[in-house]
């Protein structure tokens, strides 16, 4: 059996732009759950943070960002926010 969480990656995001949880929010988390190699995603409206757990051998860091900023929103790692 192959030992996948030595491929999985945590990325912690901050999303600027959100109005909502409904649409917003849970958009950004249902479009990333569409896409192979996202195993997990927690997006929240109220604290403009997005929590994302993905293979990184089959996307990367730099994928999941452009994907969310396709949809309008601006992302920032929690790296470049402090």
């Amino acid at each position: 059996m192959e030992n996948t969480e030595a491929k999985t990656e945590v990325l912690q995001l901050t999303v600027e732009g959100m109005s909502c949880q409904e649409g917003c929010a849970n958009g950004i988390d249902n479009m990333l759950r569409q896409q192979d190699g996202i195993i997990k995603s927690k997006t929240m409206f109220d604290s403009s943070s997005s929590e994302i757990h993905y293979d990184k051998s089959k996307i990367s860091e730099k994928q999941v960002i452009a994907l969310i900023e396709k949809r309008g929103f601006k992302v920032k790692t929690k790296e470049d926010s402090k």
